[in-house]
């Protein structure tokens, strides 16, 4: 749940639910991506996470019309949403309306995934791994499917193929199939432990698993090994707040920051939610207005939504 998001407008007496599934462009779930509910006055009422299926619910909704907004952050997915109206129930009646996504790669943010082939490490490959890995970065361009199949194949040809290994678990990741990544990423750790951008995407898993803890530990290696890359700062400092460490949450966004060549509206977003907990008002204000001015592809329920939110914690009261 949003830290400053606003509810009400829910009737715990209603029985309308709204609820759905999420997938990206290969019918695979988007898991954890978070999952807002807004009124017909853009004032958010409620926030949940896809689960491991990509499936959502809002239940216990008074009628009316309702926008269901995805955010699938951590992904290279661009974000969606849809209207819906509930009509009128009565005691013995209500309204479930199924609202999917079908969410498609956003070409902004692939720069910002895990790189395939950042890694350099030697190693002896027999000829027909070699021809695998080989097939399968072709495929990939085209068809994650066939291309992730060549790869498990390289794997199992070779055990300790680390280009192979490296860069299956790094599209796991991608196509949102995290506990298979994480594992793939540590067999690939285990044969070569410099690896900074293997760490990233460990860590990204582990965050997109809810595993906190892990996710620190593993982007900590990561910013060890490329402490210039934004990413590595970004992902830590998200992972820090979510683990209950803000005094260091703020200072790997704020690292992440003066590292990046442009502002970057998912940094202000993250500050914004750590301040908001410190009890900061001003700052988190501040920073979502940062967020309004630098995030250009937010739709107007979405930016009526902050606006709401920003006023609302300038008029409020420092907490201790």
């Amino acid at each position: 749940m949003l830290l400053f998001c606003i509810v009400n407008s829910v009737d715990a007496q209603a029985g309308n639910t709204i609820d759905g599934r999420i997938v990206d462009e290969h019918n695979v779930p988007v898991y954890n991506a978070f999952v807002e509910l807004y009124n017909d006055l853009g004032v958010m009422l409620k926030q949940v996470r896809s689960s491991s299926q990509g499936r959502y619910s809002f239940r216990g909704l008074v009628s009316g019309r309702f926008t269901v907004k995805v955010k699938p952050f951590g992904t290279n997915l661009k974000e969606d949403s849809q209207m819906v109206e509930l009509v009128n129930i009565t005691s013995n009646n209500s309204d479930f309306e199924t609202v999917d996504f079908h969410l498609r790669v956003d070409k902004r943010f692939e720069s910002q995934l895990p790189s395939l082939k950042s890694t350099v490490y030697a190693q002896e490959i027999p000829a027909e791994a070699k021809l695998k890995y080989d097939s399968a970065m072709n495929k990939l361009k085209s068809n994650n499917e066939e291309g992730v199949a060549e790869l498990e194949s390289a794997v199992k040809i070779f055990p300790t193929y680390f280009d192979a290994l490296s860069a299956l678990g790094k599209k796991y990741v991608a196509i949102a199939k995290y506990k298979e990544g994480y594992e793939t990423l540590l067999r690939a750790i285990a044969v070569y432990r410099r690896c900074g951008d293997c760490y990233y995407t460990l860590g990204l898993a582990f965050y997109k698993l809810d595993q906190f803890p892990a996710a620190v530990k593993a982007a900590a290696a990561a910013v060890l090994l490329e402490p210039l890359a934004p990413e590595s700062h970004l992902l830590s400092g998200m992972a820090l707040r979510q683990d209950g460490d803000l005094a260091g949450a703020e200072a790997a966004l704020l690292k992440a920051e003066s590292l990046y060549k442009k502002p970057n509206s998912e940094v202000h977003w993250q500050l914004s939610l750590v301040y908001n907990k410190m009890g900061q008002n001003a700052k988190a204000a501040d920073r979502l207005e940062l967020y309004l001015r630098d995030a250009k592809d937010i739709d107007k329920t979405e930016r009526e939504s902050v606006k709401a939110v920003i006023a609302k914690l300038r008029a409020a009261k420092p907490t201790s």
